[in-house]
């Protein structure tokens, strides 16, 4: 657990310079892309940005409880399975299975609740 916060907000800074990438990438290919096509991708990236700028804050909470932290790994399992799927499915990548979208946005509401139990819970640091 030393590295548990280092990885996340490591992680956490690629998310936010993938975030930059992405929309500078989609303003440049977006006349060739039909509105469904720009909708995911824009869906994706705004996804990505909001829970980037959620887990900093998460990740200032320190030191946090057990549940902040199975809060925090919630939000990135489902933000790879869910911008993920995406992209993927739009760009035509490897490794696309579109039923992982739903399952990730259903791990990243669980972990928005979580978060709201934390706020209420005095767990051990």
């Amino acid at each position: 657990m030393k590295y548990f916060w280092p990885v996340i907000n490591s992680l956490t800074a690629l998310y936010g310079a993938a975030v930059v990438g992405l929309a500078a990438a989609l303003m440049h290919v977006w006349n060739g892309l039909d509105s469904n096509d720009f909708g995911r991708l824009l869906s994706a990236i705004s996804m990505l940005a909001f829970h980037t700028l959620a887990l900093l804050i998460v990740g200032r909470q320190l030191p946090a409880s057990k549940l902040l932290k199975l809060v925090v790994l919630l939000w990135h399992l489902g933000l790879w399975l869910f911008c993920w799927t995406l992209f993927a499915g739009v760009l035509t990548l490897p490794l696309y299975y579109s039923a992982l979208a739903p399952l990730g946005g259903q791990i990243l509401i669980i972990g928005w609740l979580l978060l709201g139990i934390s706020a209420w819970r005095k767990d051990v640091k």
